[in-house]
């Protein structure tokens, strides 16, 4: 009985060791996992013009051309986020909101040029996105075809009913 004990006991102890060895092989292969400093906002599902939002933002409106976001976070630390996250050297501090006048998305298409423009309400931030990307000029047309193109003609005083 007591070596039937003492082996029980010897079999758990290298049971556990084994499956200690296991745990700490399989940590050392995995990444550790993400840790965000005081006040750092984290990357939520949503986007916009290709700028992952954060988790505590939500999408209100979204058009073609432009979107809405709004979440109960810090200004600044929104600031910081999209600072991150958005190719650009310079961006302006106002009293009342912060501007990234022509920025790129690390996510978006090339050429794409957004303006972001982050402001403190009452309760809650605000994100505005902007496509400001210039459109294409048209290559190959003469000066008279790009005015016809924009609907005007050449000679023709403009038509008020027309514009």
């Amino acid at each position: 009985m007591i070596f039937a004990l003492a082996l029980m006991a010897a079999a758990f102890s290298a049971c556990h060791r084994d499956t200690e060895n296991a745990v700490k092989a399989r940590s050392a292969d995995e990444k550790p996992l993400d840790r965000l400093l005081p006040g750092e906002l984290a990357e939520g599902k949503e986007q916009a013009f290709g700028l992952l939002l954060p988790r505590e933002m939500h999408l209100e409106r979204v058009f073609d051309d432009s979107a809405m976001a709004r979440g109960k976070v810090g200004p600044e630390a929104l600031a910081e986020y999209v600072k991150k996250r958005v190719d650009t050297t310079s961006f302006e501090l106002g009293e009342a909101r912060i501007v990234f006048a022509r920025t790129h998305p690390t996510g978006s298409k090339a050429g794409k040029l957004v303006r972001i423009e982050i402001a403190k309400e009452l309760d809650a931030t605000v994100l505005l996105l902007s496509d400001v990307t210039p459109p294409a000029v048209p290559t190959g047309l003469s000066e008279e075809e790009r005015w016809r193109k924009a609907g005007i003609q050449v000679g023709k005083p403009l038509n008020p009913n027309a514009l």
